[in-house]
């Protein structure tokens, strides 16, 4: 772990709870995206919300394989489609391994995954569903085109996934101060 980043009881409790295979991954990553969003405290929502940003790139990657759906034969597939990094293909296979004990569980992780399959567009970059709640407030007339400025600004900043920190993010640089106060949206330390 890092000394810079605190992590909340909840948040280290429940990485501690993860797969032995991907737990120090979980830190790192954690970590990383809070220095890169600039929060100094992890939190299970935050945790939260990393793990559905990274389903979301998982589904995006299955759909490239030409899955509709998550299944237990995808691995297989993607072990294949990876051979050329070992060390994927090893965690592949852990993950694959970790998932046929747990047959109780693996119907509500592969619905998850199913449920973001469906969201990943074509083209353009996927939503989390966060980001995708953000833009309930925006009126119909301007939503097209508030997503295109979105998407552009996560490719600006190198992001694979639209995150609800970008939308806020554009928001707060071009709607003016009377209309964010009409959609009720506010101020936070990351517009500061």
């Amino acid at each position: 772990m890092s000394d810079d980043i605190l992590w909340t009881e909840e948040a280290l409790k429940r990485v501690q709870n993860a797969p032995d295979f991907v737990r120090s991954g979980i830190y790192k990553l954690m970590v990383k995206r809070a220095r890169e969003r600039g929060y100094k405290v992890i939190t299970s929502e935050f945790l939260t919300e990393i793990r559905n940003e990274s389903m979301v790139r998982v589904s995006k990657v299955i759909k490239k394989f030409g899955f509709e759906e998550l299944s237990m034969g995808a691995f297989e597939v993607a072990k294949e489609k990876m051979q050329k990094n070992p060390r994927k293909v090893k965690v592949i296979e852990e993950i694959k391994n970790f998932l046929k004990q747990r047959t109780g569980k693996n119907e509500r992780i592969l619905e998850k995954f199913r449920s973001y399959i469906v969201t990943v567009p074509e083209r353009g970059l996927p939503w989390t569903e966060e980001a995708l709640k953000r833009m309930e407030r925006v009126p119909p007339f301007v939503k097209s085109m508030a997503e295109k400025t979105i998407e552009t600004e996560a490719k600006r900043r190198g992001e694979k996934v639209v995150t609800p920190e970008v939308v806020e993010a554009v928001f707060h640089q071009l709607i003016p101060d009377t209309v964010k106060q009409a959609l009720g949206i506010r101020r936070t330390e990351l517009s500061s």
